[in-house]
């Protein structure tokens, strides 16, 4: 007895230390916009969870609706996994319309904007032969808009430690589409991460993330995690957030998976490379992270390396499993593009409107740069989902960004 003690007394503590974590994660783990529902067809959220652990993933299948629009040879989708990405929707929508009244409706993931900038995406001249596929093909320079973000579900203090969110949306990318809920004609889209994998890198391990912490409490799911031997996921939790001196100092990842052209899969990276950093203030503030860009903005540029990362080995650097990550040694990043972000005055209540407005998908993209693996497909399908909630609950309309 004294020893079930012991072990329910650790188990606590590591909850608790954990906490945190997860209500971070839901927002990144939560993959963030939104769509109206039909009450009619709603899913009883969570009421096949126990089936889940039973999941076939040997099983490839396309989703029953053909919204995927087909599945690339370097995918293998789970037999449940339609289901799972319903579930998520729902219940994701519900947890919104339950925080937010109606016309004041955020963003499920990454709803505090740090900063909406100008920027100039400009294609390399000199790369590789076989790299020059799709926005890549030629050199270029592309107006931008980057909306950089806290990933947590709530508005929170830039004092708490977080993960940083950095969407680029490069306008007038002339080309095939990807079809998947993909409403935007001439864009291509980049969402980047201020860490190189999502820990919960399945739909399965997602969906169980969004359930457990919405249904029950964040604590029940990381009591399951450590009942299952998966501490390796919550030090990774743990070990993303952070305090950083500012967004325009630090790397950015895709974390996930997209095609390049037909024969590659590829990550993405964002590197800095600006003249000047910022420091880390001697008090904390709520909102230090865009004081900081503001202050680097103000007469100075900041700019970034774009890369990409191919898939060498699909053992070690696999599609469908996000949390891994994929060895810079094996495989170096290779710079295809500059970012640039001049200066600029970016607090004013047009840019945070335009924040507001803009929607960012893996799914606004050139068929060449498709999404791929699980944790896409669920993205490509909640992220629409939601933002069309959002935008309703809003009184708005989802904008197709030209200029």
């Amino acid at each position: 007895m004294k020893n079930l003690g012991m072990i329910l007394l650790t188990l606590a503590l590591v909850s608790v230390a954990c906490a945190k974590v997860i209500t971070t994660k839901e927002a990144d783990v939560r993959f963030g916009s939104d769509t109206e529902e039909n009450q009619g067809d709603q899913l009883k959220a969570g009421d096949e969870l126990a089936q889940n652990d039973k999941s076939d993933e040997r099983d490839n299948v396309q989703f029953s609706n053909g919204k995927l629009g087909g599945i690339t040879r370097f995918e293998k989708v789970p037999a449940d996994e339609e289901r799972l990405i319903k579930d998520m929707e729902v219940l994701l929508q519900e947890k919104m319309s339950t925080d937010y009244p109606a016309g004041q409706t955020r963003r499920d993931a990454h709803p505090k904007n740090l900063a909406c900038l100008q920027a100039e995406f400009i294609v390399e001249p000199n790369i590789p032969a076989e790299l020059k596929k799709g926005i890549f093909e030629f050199p270029q320079t592309y107006s931008a808009w980057v909306r950089i973000s806290s990933s947590s579900g709530k508005i929170q203090s830039d004092k708490v430690k977080d993960l940083r969110g950095f969407a680029i949306k490069i306008m007038g990318v002339k080309g095939e589409r990807f079809q998947t809920q993909n409403e935007e004609k001439e864009t291509q889209d980049f969402v980047l991460i201020s860490y190189p994998t999502m820990p919960l890198g399945t739909v399965k391990l997602f969906h169980d993330a969004v359930y457990y912490s919405i249904k029950w409490s964040p604590l029940v799911f990381f009591s399951r995690l450590v009942v299952s031997g998966k501490f390796h996921i919550i030090n990774e939790l743990r070990k993303a957030r952070q305090n950083q001196t500012s967004p325009l100092d630090i790397r950015y990842w895709s974390m996930t998976p997209y095609l390049y052209g037909a024969d590659h899969s590829v990550k993405y990276s964002l590197v800095p490379t600006s003249r000047i950093k910022s420091s880390l203030p001697p008090m904390l503030t709520d909102n230090y992270l865009t004081d900081n860009m503001e202050k680097h903005l103000a007469a100075n540029e900041a700019s970034f390396d774009f890369m990409i990362q191919m898939q060498k080995n699909p053992g070690r650097m696999p599609v469908e499993d996000a949390g891994v990550d994929w060895s810079e040694k094996e495989s170096p990043f290779i710079k295809v593009a500059t970012l640039r972000i001049p200066p600029q005055a970016f607090r004013t209540q047009e840019r945070e409107e335009l924040a507001e407005d803009l929607s960012f998908s893996p799914a606004h993209s050139l068929i060449e740069h498709r999404p791929i693996g699980g944790i896409n497909r669920a993205r490509v399908e909640i992220y629409r989902y939601l933002s069309e909630f959002r935008h309703k609950q809003n009184n708005k309309h989802l904008i197709d960004p030209r200029k």
